[in-house]
């Protein structure tokens, strides 16, 4: 038997039939590849954007811890600044207090010499001042007991004139 034509007479040989249906057969199985290799390849992509997405979910989650770890050492930094400058603050307002009362005191123990001359001068100025009050009312005084004299005597002499007239005649 032998495959060469026209040996069997009904018979149809294997390179003789019809070539459909080993196509089809190939072809189904091609586009079963197709579509494996199709659903493999989705599922793979499927897996990549899932990676991917917790990837970039770590990725977020770090740069947060990041900026939370700088935002706490900002904080503790600007609280920490705090404390000193209120320990400056209050030992400023130490010194300042320290330094007003020494000088307070430095000015007084240096001012005493100086206040009681001024007191001084003040009361030689109000009694000299009293001193030419009263010259100025011994005058006044005097003025007037010149007055009161002057005008005495013109009472006496006005008298004395009315008497030696009134006595002539």
């Amino acid at each position: 038997m032998t495959d060469e034509p026209g040996d069997t007479p009904g018979r149809i040989p294997p390179w003789w039939t019809d070539p459909t249906k080993n196509v089809e057969s190939l072809v189904e199985a091609a586009m079963q590849r197709q579509d494996d290799l199709r659903e493999m390849e989705s599922a793979h992509v499927r897996e990549l954007m899932s990676l991917r997405g917790l990837h970039y979910q770590e990725l977020r989650q770090a740069e947060a811890d990041r900026i939370d770890a700088i935002q706490a050492r900002s904080d503790l930094t600007v609280q920490r600044a705090a404390e000193v400058q209120a320990t400056q603050a209050s030992t400023l307002a130490a010194q300042v207090t320290a330094t007003a009362d020494a000088f307070r005191a430095l000015m007084g123990a240096e001012l005493a010499p100086v206040k009681a001359s001024i007191e001084d001068l003040r009361r030689a100025q109000y009694e000299a001042q009293g001193q030419k009050a009263q010259v100025v009312e011994t005058r006044d005084t005097s003025r007037l007991n010149l007055g009161a004299v002057v005008g005495v005597a013109g009472v006496l002499i006005a008298l004395i004139s009315l008497y030696l007239y009134v006595t002539k005649k």
